[in-house]
């Protein structure tokens, strides 16, 4: 009896590490996600600029989340993350531009003393038809790119009405883009390239940009109608 006992454990052990092994080569991993939007509620949410109200202009359809219409303004999760994983799902309408920015905190530019909500830029654009995008799809403005910092390389972006698939992951101060399982941009905060392009862009003068330890993530409203589903971190 107490040989089939040790056979059964043996078994379950060596089925345990399969497991392990299978989830690590295709680059998942054993512990779970936060769920931030599960396609019903945004309870996660709140209006950038006045964290105690209801979201107004965001709507949930078919267990998708966009902007219906305009005046919804951006939003961001109650909660701040340091070290992270983001994955989520996207879905363009033609001529769209919206994007996901993360450690969003408030921040303070020196040149007119305004105090702002703002953190660098995953940007989510439809390049092959958005005017200023389309004729340099692979700049620091298009989807993917580390926005006005770090264009994208080895990009396929799924043309509008197609659902792509992006990830942020942030480890202390580097930070990488992914789309639809291919690293696009990587880099990292607050090094020296990082703060000279931050001098020749329009962030040059708002203090500590991207340079936070922790923050918020935010979804932006451009008042285009960009589709998102499945967004979900989970803390590294």
């Amino acid at each position: 009896m107490r040989k089939t006992s040790q056979k059964i454990i043996a078994v379950v052990v060596t089925l345990l590490l399969q497991s392990s092994f299978s989830l690590a080569l295709f680059g998942q991993s054993t512990s779970s996600y936060e769920v931030l939007f599960d396609g019903k509620s945004l309870e996660k949410w709140c209006p950038k600029n006045a964290p105690n109200s209801a979201i107004k202009g965001w709507k949930i359809e078919d267990g998708t989340l966009y902007m219906d219409g305009k005046g919804g303004g951006d939003i961001i999760t109650k909660e701040k993350y340091s070290d992270f994983e983001l994955v989520f799902e996207f879905n363009l309408t033609a001529n769209a531009n919206s994007g996901i920015k993360y450690f969003v905190d408030t921040i303070y530019n020196e040149k007119t003393g305004k105090m702002m909500v703002n953190g660098p830029e995953y940007q989510i654009i439809d390049d092959y038809n958005y005017e200023g995008v389309k004729d340099n799809p692979n700049g620091t403005t298009s989807t993917g790119a580390a926005y006005l910092f770090y264009p994208p390389k080895n990009k396929e972006l799924k043309p509008h009405g197609s659902w792509n698939q992006g990830k942020i992951i942030a480890k202390g101060k580097k930070v990488s883009h992914y789309l639809n399982g291919k690293k696009l941009v990587s880099y990292t905060r607050g090094n020296k390239d990082f703060l000279k392009k931050k001098s020749e862009n329009k962030f040059k003068d708002d203090e500590n940009y991207g340079e936070l330890k922790e923050g918020h993530i935010l979804i932006t409203d451009h008042g285009d109608k960009v589709f998102f589903r499945n967004i979900k971190i989970k803390r590294l």
